[in-house]
């Protein structure tokens, strides 16, 4: 089933589009405060931005296995695109694994909380209801995020980066059924 458009109260969660590259590498995919914990590295120009944008908007039209679900959250009174996030199906833990990144400038705001609860939502209505998610134990914060959408801390473990770099992770599990 394809993802629909979500609306939360300030957020609208749409899907990613090549033309964003330009405003993701400017806004979050640059910043190394943002990339910090994330598996990719931060990126170097909008060019690999856009490599990325392709290979999403790829899975997100061909996902015929319905797998993997990425979208952008988009400010409801601007309009501005201040993050992305999304699931994919984990066949190890037989869990959905959400993850998400978000401009720095719009941090501490509640804004992830509220777009990743929409997602879960929706994801739930679609039959969607075992997730997992992780953070690197000295990301904190992304715990709380997890914590605010009704996530529990199971287990310790590790999670490697695209570069080779290693963090020491809690995993938390949320089961809606």
């Amino acid at each position: 089933m394809k993802l629909p458009i979500i609306e939360t109260e300030r957020l609208i969660l749409r899907p990613l589009e090549v033309s964003d590259a330009e405003h993701i590498f400017n806004t979050w995919a640059s910043d190394p405060r943002v990339t910090k914990f994330m598996t990719y590295t931060t990126h170097k120009s909008a060019d690999e931005t856009k490599e990325w944008l392709e290979n999403v908007v790829i899975q997100n039209t061909e996902n015929k296995d319905h797998k993997r679900y990425e979208i952008g959250f988009q400010l409801k009174e601007s309009g501005k695109l201040i993050g992305s996030g999304g699931a994919y199906y984990k066949p190890e833990f037989d869990r959905w694994s959400i993850g998400y990144n978000l401009a720095y400038d719009y941090w501490h705001q509640g804004y992830t909380s509220e777009a990743m609860k929409g997602l879960v939502d929706t994801l739930s209505e679609m039959g969607i209801k075992h997730f997992i998610a992780d953070h690197a134990v000295d990301n904190p914060n992304s715990g709380k995020v997890m914590e605010k959408i009704g996530m529990k801390f199971d287990f310790m473990g590790s999670y490697t980066c695209f570069d080779g770099r290693v963090f020491e992770a809690k995993y938390y599990i949320m089961d809606l059924e």
